[in-house]
């Protein structure tokens, strides 16, 4: 009983969305309510521990929920001046067919912008309806192509965060690990260790939104290969460490998009497919793209170790909010990547040149559809922290697990039922725990914090903990995929292009199957490497 009450925020999203077609924001919302209600009521949760875990979670937010906000801004400005048909037009004559489009803007492109903090479901779909694809298509598309290499968002911000957390407040060693920044680099490479199998999984479920299996016939090579070229760079970097972890996403995005132009021109030019003759924009590529350049920029340098630090500690205590004495949450704004979106978008108003009544126009757009995503992105995480802080108490100001803790805490409950599981099926099912934080938390680094801990313990509870990291790492993988159906991106996607629940639901429909099917493939996968030795 108390497993299934866990688990019922997901099931109430999931229902109203597919069952009752009703919008990510919606659902968002009522779960949220219904989950500040049990843990108030069955939970053992005091009022003033759901509150505060409500309000951070808003805060805790706050990097991605504005990333989006003004992502959403900078491409509706994009759109207005004619700079995405300008874009959509230098893409159609790079890549001929819809389905090397998509692998070179979805699998490549999009995983190079996720991995510099862009949030692609803010960012794409108005662009692929530009080139002509469904609004279905454009939302599918947005979403699933930050999935693939999420664990490297942010500059890797789900790997070096929860290593951090789960190295100095968990004091997580395992095998024999005595170095944070090797548990960083061992975390990398487990995660990678999955991505040629899961790359290529996306590589063909966003084929399958184009056009179904046709889609997928038609660009099974190409898909293929490049989701092994995404995989396996990663994979390689990974292993040889010539670059830091923060930047090994971007690199392996740029070097899937050189892939798909060099395939397009050397091998598919010979079937002589030829693209649908459109009108050439009048404004130039170069000019086009100079946000997005600016942005690339402005992530690239702001995120350079030294100078990110400098710019994370120059507010000061000013940045800082205290809510209890040992939960506190540091905005980093000047570190954040919202902040440079922010900027990028005011610059672009001056680099796009939209007349006074485009940009009123543009301003009322905007200000009308970024008001859902921006709160389903808030309320998901405050789901996560109430859940995560359940059966929790403060005393003089300190939150710390109250005698219930053991027995009442959601996310150890769910964690223990799984450990209850035992052998093959565990080590099979145990990434079901990272797509079921990351679904209800909106993030693969809050899925990876929250559960580091009481998934160690699990492990150890079923022997198994000299394969911590490559269990850890099939958990974060498993977050990534969740990403490709968690409302909150699913609302973003839906809202920039104008969208209703109608759309968010029949994506969702379609897409929780092979969600499931890549999750069961990543336990798959993380039973032979046990039973091959690889830790």
């Amino acid at each position: 009983m108390d497993f299934l009450l866990s688990i019922s925020p997901i099931v109430i999203i999931l229902l109203g969305m597919t069952i009752f077609a009703r919008s990510g924001f919606l659902m968002s919302v009522l779960a949220w309510i219904f989950t500040f209600f049990l843990a108030l009521v069955f939970f053992k949760t005091p009022f003033d521990v759901c509150l505060n875990a409500t309000i951070f979670g808003i805060l805790k937010s706050l990097s991605i929920s504005l990333a989006v906000l003004f992502t959403m801004l900078l491409i509706f400005i994009m759109k207005i001046t004619k700079a995405l048909d300008s874009i959509a037009y230098s893409l159609k004559n790079i890549c001929k067919t819809r389905e090397e489009q998509i692998m070179f803007l979805g699998l490549g492109f999009g995983s190079l912008a996720t991995s510099l903090g862009v949030v692609t479901p803010a960012l794409f779909p108005p662009l692929l309806l530009t080139l002509g694809f469904a609004p279905v298509t454009a939302i599918a598309i947005s979403v699933l192509c930050y999935d693939p290499l999420t664990s490297f968002a942010l500059l890797s911000i789900p790997i070096t965060v929860p290593s951090e957390v789960a190295w100095q407040a968990f004091k997580i060693q395992p095998q024999g690990i005595s170095d944070l920044n090797y548990f960083i680099n061992a975390f990398t490479l487990n995660i990678s260790l999955f991505l040629p199998f899961i790359s290529v999984g996306f590589a063909f479920m966003m084929l399958y939104f184009v056009d179904g299996i046709h889609s997928i016939k038609k660009g099974f090579l190409s898909a293929l290969l490049s989701g092994l070229v995404l995989g396996l760079s990663c994979l390689v970097l990974s292993i040889t460490k010539i670059f830091p972890v923060q930047i090994i996403g971007t690199i392996s995005g740029f070097v899937t998009m050189i892939f798909v132009i060099i395939y397009q021109k050397n091998i598919n030019s010979k079937k002589n497919e030829t693209s649908i003759e459109t009108e050439k924009p009048t404004m130039p590529i170069l000019r086009a793209i100079s946000p997005w350049v600016l942005l690339f920029l402005f992530a690239l340098v702001t995120n350079l170790p030294g100078f990110n630090k400098f710019l994370s500690d120059l507010p000061g205590k000013y940045e800082i909010i205290t809510l209890y004495k040992n939960q506190t949450v540091d905005l980093n704004i000047l570190s954040s990547i919202w902040f440079w979106i922010m900027i990028t978008s005011i610059l672009s108003i001056f680099l796009l040149k939209p007349t006074k009544e485009q940009l009123f126009s543009t301003i009322n757009l905007w200000l009308k559809r970024s008001f859902s995503p921006f709160v389903a992105y808030s309320i998901c995480f405050s789901i996560a922290m109430i859940m995560a802080w359940s059966a929790m108490s403060s005393n003089s100001g300190i939150l710390a697990p109250s005698a219930y803790y053991s027995s009442f805490n959601m996310d150890r409950i769910i964690a223990i039922k799984i450990a209850m599981l035992s052998g093959i099926v565990f080590t099979t099912l145990i990434p079901y725990l990272g797509l079921i934080g990351s679904f209800i938390g909106g993030s693969e680094t809050a899925s990876n914090v929250f559960f580091a801990k009481i998934l160690y313990e699990s492990v150890k509870s079923v022997g198994y903990e000299n394969y911590f990291m490559i269990i850890f790492g099939a958990h974060a993988v498993a977050g990534g995929i969740a990403s490709a159906i968690t409302p909150a991106k699913i609302t973003n996607a839906a809202m920039t292009i104008g969208c209703s629940g109608k759309e968010e639901s029949e994506f969702m429909k379609k897409a929780i199957l092979p969600v499931i099917i890549c999750t069961l493939l990543t336990g798959i996968i993380l039973t032979i490497f046990i039973a091959c030795g690889i830790k």
